[in-house]
């Protein structure tokens, strides 16, 4: 009974197989290829001529390539290390853990493709990738440009302002993200004086910080925007003692 279940699953799966299904493998840093080609078994199963391609994840990213990596997959819903991602011509649909790889949980992955959530859980990926990639960008594409700083600033504005952003993704967006940003075009264009552009920017950078801030005064975000806005005020008040 179970080899006919198996069977009946590699059938089931091998059917709605397209010629443009494409296959790749998401490994951590310091495992070799060959050690997830023996997992592989139920996938050269269902489709032997199936070709694959094999990414290694850092485990903590050091520059942007790395970061790229990582964030292709979160966007293809990798949660565990090794995986195995499938993907058509309308990009990745699963992600499944090689140590549950068995030939009914590729059918089962199989059949994501057609689900009717699939656009929604897409497009969840996404945005997690993006505000991932955007938050990797700031830590490790140091110094930034005034021209990258611009970029950022708005790629931040358009995921606090998308329609799948949280309340929790606006507060961090807006307090670790267009806040710090804001200050820092603020602290670029300083120069011993303050001018009327860099007044509005300081200004700009402010009503962002109460923004993130009001957007739930008790979280631990909330909080620590309340404190830094309380801090700028102290520094505020200060210096214009001896203005």
């Amino acid at each position: 009974m179970r080899k006919l279940i198996t069977t009946a699953a590699v059938l089931l799966f091998c059917s709605g197989v397209s010629s443009a299904d494409t296959y790749t493998v998401y490994l951590p840093e310091d495992m070799e290829p060959s050690a997830a080609e023996k997992k592989l078994e139920p996938l050269r199963r269902a489709v032997p001529d199936a070709n694959y391609s094999f990414i290694h994840l850092a485990a903590k990213c050091s520059n942007m390539h790395e970061a790229v990596q990582a964030a292709k997959a979160i966007r293809a819903g990798v949660t565990h290390l090794p995986s195995l991602v499938l993907a058509d011509e309308e990009g990745e649909y699963a992600a499944v853990p090689l140590h549950i790889l068995t030939d009914e949980s590729l059918s089962a992955a199989h059949s994501v493709a057609k689900g009717e959530d699939r656009d929604a859980k897409s497009a969840v990926r996404r945005f997690q990738a993006k505000e991932y990639l955007l938050f990797a960008r700031l830590g490790l594409a140091q110094p930034l440009s005034d021209e990258v700083i611009e970029l950022c600033i708005v790629s931040c504005r358009t995921l606090m302002s998308h329609s799948i952003a949280t309340a929790h993704d606006r507060q961090l967006l807006g307090y670790r993200c267009l806040y710090p940003l804001l200050m820092l075009q603020y602290t670029n264009g300083y120069k011993g004086a303050h001018t009327p552009a860099t007044e509005a920017k300081l200004l700009e950078a402010i009503a962002a910080l109460e923004a993130a801030r009001d957007i739930d005064r008790e979280s631990d975000i909330g909080k620590e925007a309340f404190a830094e806005r309380e801090r700028l005020r102290a520094a505020r008040r200060k210096a214009r003692q001896y203005e």
